[in-house]
């Protein structure tokens, strides 16, 4: 039985450049008993509008090329259907790929969801938007927002330890109020950090026991009250530990930040500034994935349908 597919191609992604041939992939799937078509949207709204098309058309897989925002884009159009969303690492840094056992080249990749499997996965709602991986408040999305994509292309994301470094002398904690449905909080926030997958910018694992199945967000908030703090909190993340009186963690399945004007990133992406309601839409995603035992970041080793 064939699949039928829909190929998104970021153009602007890191990896794809002016003489990217998308027919040769497609030409690819054909060969491999797949009905392709395929989409060069020119912008984020055009690529969530022909996931979500392919959706309505009952498709089996959505190829998407390109990074993690294209990815996302794209799950917004694909959630709450039952049509498998199928990552193509092509951007800068590419978390969901190696979150997930996705290999980062374009061919192998597309060969790893021909033979893999389809699983769902939670789904991150930030207001209107939507998020994979995670979501994060205050200094890191201050510094999102700063980074320019041009040097993201050009140094990948050795641009935000750039954009970290320029602005670190100006970063301060800001008075923040926020609730969850048990607790509510208010701290001096400097950072925090919405987890429904563990790894952070590639490399840090700031929520490393976050399961993208488990209907919770695993929440770090740094809330330094002196310079003294913000020292020792910055060296012990680097680090990997996160036990310190000046840092929260729990879990939960919604949380409203009610303070105004903290800037917000969704998996890398800056996306506005709160008021803000973060909350987890369970098993709202169908992924494709590689074959074999699932990655750790799932909870429970489930597989919800085999490719047709």
């Amino acid at each position: 039985m064939a699949l039928r597919a829909t190929v998104i191609v970021n153009p602007a992604a890191r990896r794809v450049g002016a003489d990217f041939d998308g027919s040769r992939i497609t030409r690819y799937l054909a060969e491999h008993e797949c009905e392709p078509s395929l989409v060069f949207p020119g912008s984020a709204e055009e690529a969530t509008a022909a996931a979500r098309e392919a959706a309505s058309r009952g498709e089996d897989i959505v190829f998407v090329v390109g990074g993690d925002g294209s990815v996302r884009q794209a799950a917004l159009g694909l959630a709450g259907s039952e049509t498998a969303l199928a990552a193509v690492p092509a951007g800068t840094v590419n978390i969901w790929a190696r979150e997930t056992g996705i290999p980062l080249s374009i061919d192998a990749a597309i060969d790893a969801h021909l033979n893999g499997q389809f699983v769902h996965m939670d789904l991150g709602r930030a207001n209107d938007h939507c998020f994979m991986l995670m979501a994060g408040v205050g200094w890191d999305a201050e510094i999102v927002s700063r980074v320019s994509k041009r040097l993201k292309t050009a140094t990948g994301d050795l641009a935000y330890v750039a954009g970290a470094a320029w602005m670190a002398p100006r970063l301060r904690p800001h008075p923040a109020r926020w609730r969850t449905p048990d607790r509510s909080f208010e701290e001096r926030l400097a950072w925090m950090v919405l987890g429904n997958s563990r790894l952070y910018g590639g490399r840090l694992r700031v929520t490393p026991e976050a399961h993208i199945d488990d209907g919770e967000f695993d929440v770090l908030a740094a809330c330094p009250r002196r310079l003294t703090d913000t020292l020792r909190l910055a060296a012990k993340l680097l680090r990997g530990r996160r036990a310190d009186p000046r840092v929260l963690q729990f879990r939960a399945a919604e949380l409203s930040l009610e303070t105004p004007g903290l800037a917000v990133q969704l998996d890398g992406d800056y996306a506005g500034e709160t008021p803000m309601t973060f909350r987890i839409e369970r098993r709202a995603l169908l992924v494709s994935v590689p074959a074999g035992p699932l990655a750790p970041v799932f909870g429970e080793q489930h597989v919800d349908r085999r490719k047709p």
